[in-house]
């Protein structure tokens, strides 16, 4: 796979993205100390938490003044928070182990999803993987959740990533555009544009979540140093995005309100793949699971280069949550929603 020197990458790159939030938080009051921005991928069920918070009120509950930005891609969105534009991100656990390869220094806290939920999904000209050969598969960035899927897509077809040409191209609806125009033959999806994608007539190819293989598709990620410096901040947020989640999982009704604002649909088809898959993958207790740790640490070392170092400890602090099962706080969410 293609080297990416992070630091570099962001240099070139980062003044266009951070310049939009930057402007974003220009017009906005000046930061008070329990303010924190959060940057968010679009159209992905798994990073929907902050928005249940933010629709549930828990913010206020737990005296957060969140900034939620939404961004396009999780690399993207590393790439601001290395640049000290954000507090955290939304984003996969791949993003974080390629990016401390490259000598940042970043901590996975939660989890949204222990299994991959990215499905492949070709145009219907494609008939089989030989037909793929040679053609162009979307992702939205290089080292990103959405290649990784398509790495591990290929390896189901028996293929590697030399049998196609990967190209990048942004967020679910560039991808999907993409498809529809027929730049490209194939990309990966997570719910809702799974749905999104079946309704214009795309193809299933392979689904990844078939099998629930342990992955860290999507969880909250700081730098190790704010990790240390703000674990009162962190806490709080981290109790918020859980009873939001638990809100919506015990109140089907408001979360498919929340569901259909926050994607701009009317779809019933849309929004029950968004609600089916949240109620099937976010973990309880919103810990990073074991297996799916070193699932992605192993990957990501065999995609290489070669990590120096395999040690969970240097990519995951479970101190957040960790404290909160102690204090009893998942137990007390449990009983206060019936979940």
């Amino acid at each position: 796979m293609q080297k990416i020197h992070w630091f570099r990458f962001v240099r070139r790159t980062i003044s266009a993205v951070a310049g939009a939030a930057a402007l974003a938080f220009s017009v906005a009051p000046a930061m008070a100390q329990d303010t924190f921005a959060v940057g968010m991928v679009p159209g992905d069920i798994t990073s929907l938490a902050p928005r249940f918070a933010e629709a549930a009120g828990t913010y206020a509950t737990y005296k957060i003044k969140p900034e939620l930005v939404t961004i396009e891609g999780g690399s993207r969105g590393v790439q601001v928070l290395l640049a000290g534009k954000l507090q955290a991100m939304q984003v996969g656990f791949s993003v974080v182990v390629n990016a401390n390869r490259e000598g940042a220094d970043l901590r996975l806290i939660t989890s949204s999803s222990n299994v991959m939920p990215m499905d492949l999904y070709a145009n219907p000209s494609v008939k089989s993987p030989a037909d793929l050969k040679g053609q162009k598969v979307a992702v939205s960035a290089l080292t990103s959740e959405s290649d990784m899927a398509v790495s591990l897509a290929l390896q189901q077809m028996k293929m590697t990533r030399k049998d196609v040409t990967i190209v990048q191209l942004g967020g679910a609806s560039q991808r999907l555009a993409a498809q529809l125009s027929g730049q490209v033959l194939a990309a990966p999806y997570v719910s809702p544009a799974t749905a999104t994608a079946r309704e214009k007539g795309l193809v299933l190819m392979v689904d990844l979540g078939k099998d629930g293989a342990p992955w860290i598709f999507n969880g909250l990620v700081v730098s190790k140093d704010y990790a240390k410096s703000h674990p009162d901040l962190l806490k709080r947020f981290v109790k918020a995005n859980v009873e939001g989640v638990y809100k919506a999982l015990s109140d089907e009704k408001w979360a498919r309100e929340v569901i259909a604002k926050e994607f701009k649909t009317t779809s019933k088809g849309v929004i029950d793949d968004a609600y089916d898959t949240l109620k099937k993958i976010y973990p309880r207790d919103f810990t990073p699971s074991a297996a799916a740790v070193t699932n992605v640490i192993g990957e990501v070392h065999t995609m290489g280069p070669a990590l120096s170092n395999r040690e969970p400890a240097n990519y995951v602090d479970l101190s957040i949550v960790e404290a909160l099962k102690k204090e009893g706080f998942f137990d007390e969410m449990k009983r206060k929603y019936g979940i």
